[in-house]
C-alpha cells in the first residue's frame, strides 16, 4: 500500500473496537501492522455532521470528501512524539484502548444502542417504513445520506430481520470509507450490501463514486491484494480535504 502512495484510514470506532477482544494480542498484532504503514495512516473521528456541511454545498455528488480528522487523538500522538524513547510511532498508542477496554465497550455500546434504538423507532413508523421502502440514490441528497439510506434500507425491508450489535458496528465501519476510500474491507455480508447499493446507484444514475470492497469471501483478501498491485495513482483523483 505505500509503495502505492496509499494512506490507512483509522476512526475512532476502529480504536473502540480495538478494545473488544479480551486477549491483548489482537491489540498488539493490529499495533505492529499500523506500525509498518506509518506515516501513511489518517485518524478520523467520523463526524457525519462535518462532512454532510460541506456535502451539502456541492451542486452534486462526484466530488468526495476525506471526513475530519480526530484531533485529540492527533493531539495524543504528537504528544507521545516529545518523548525521545518513542518518536513518531503507534507502540502502545492501540495498546491504550485494550488497557482502557472497559469504558472504550462502554462507550461503543452507547453508541450501538442509540443507532438500535433509533432503527426500532423508524420501523415502528408506517410512514417512514413507506419511505424507506421507495427512496432511491440521486443526486438530489448528499453523499452520505444517499450510503446511508441504502445501507439501513435492508432493516425496514424486513422488519424481521434482527438487529445485532455486530451489524451497526460493521455498518459504521462502512459508511464513511465507502464514501472517501479506494478500498474497503468490510464482513461479507455488509460487502454485498455495499455491491446492492452499487446496482442501484447505477440504476438511478446517481453520480456517485464510491469504494472498492472486498471479504474474505471468495477468495476476497487475495482478489483486493492483486487490485491493490495493479493500481495506477496517477489516474487517481483523491478526496477533497475538509475545512
Amino acid at each position: 500500500m505505500r509503495d502505492k502512495g496509499g494512506t490507512l484510514l483509522l476512526s475512532n470506532i476502529s480504536l473502540g473496537e480495538f478494545a473488544g477482544p479480551s486477549d491483548p494480542q489482537h491489540a498488539i498484532a493490529a499495533e505492529a501492522f499500523i506500525e509498518r504503514l506509518l506515516p501513511n495512516i489518517y485518524l478520523t473521528d467520523f463526524a457525519f455532521d462535518k462532512i454532510l456541511e460541506r456535502e451539502h454545498k456541492e451542486p452534486d455528488n462526484v466530488t468526495r470528501f476525506w471526513p475530519s480528522a480526530d484531533l485529540p487523538q492527533l493531539k495524543l500522538l504528537a504528544e507521545r512524539t516529545q518523548n525521545p524513547n518513542l518518536g513518531v510511532t503507534m507502540q502502545g498508542f492501540i495498546r491504550m484502548s485494550y488497557q482502557n477496554r472497559v469504558a472504550m465497550i462502554a462507550a461503543m455500546n452507547e453508541v450501538v444502542q442509540q443507532i438500535v434504538g433509533g432503527i426500532k423507532d423508524a420501523r415502528a413508523d408506517p410512514s417512514y417504513i413507506s419511505k424507506a421502502k421507495s427512496v432511491t440514490p440521486d443526486g438530489s441528497r448528499p453523499r452520505t445520506l444517499n450510503i446511508l439510506s441504502e445501507l439501513t434500507r435492508g432493516f425496514y425491508l424486513d422488519l424481521a430481520a434482527p438487529i445485532r450489535e455486530n451489524d451497526i458496528v460493521d455498518m459504521l465501519h462502512a459508511i464513511m470509507p465507502i464514501n472517501c476510500c479506494d478500498y474497503v474491507l468490510l464482513d461479507g455480508a455488509w460487502a454485498e450490501r455495499v455491491e446492492k447499493m452499487k446496482h442501484r446507484i447505477e440504476k438511478f444514475g446517481a453520480p456517485m463514486r464510491i469504494a472498492k470492497c472486498f471479504s474474505k469471501r471468495n477468495q476476497g483478501v487475495h482478489a483486493f491484494l492483486s487490485d491493490l498491485e495493479e493500481f495506477d495513482q496517477h489516474n487517481l483523483v483523491s478526496p477533497a480535504v475538509p475545512y
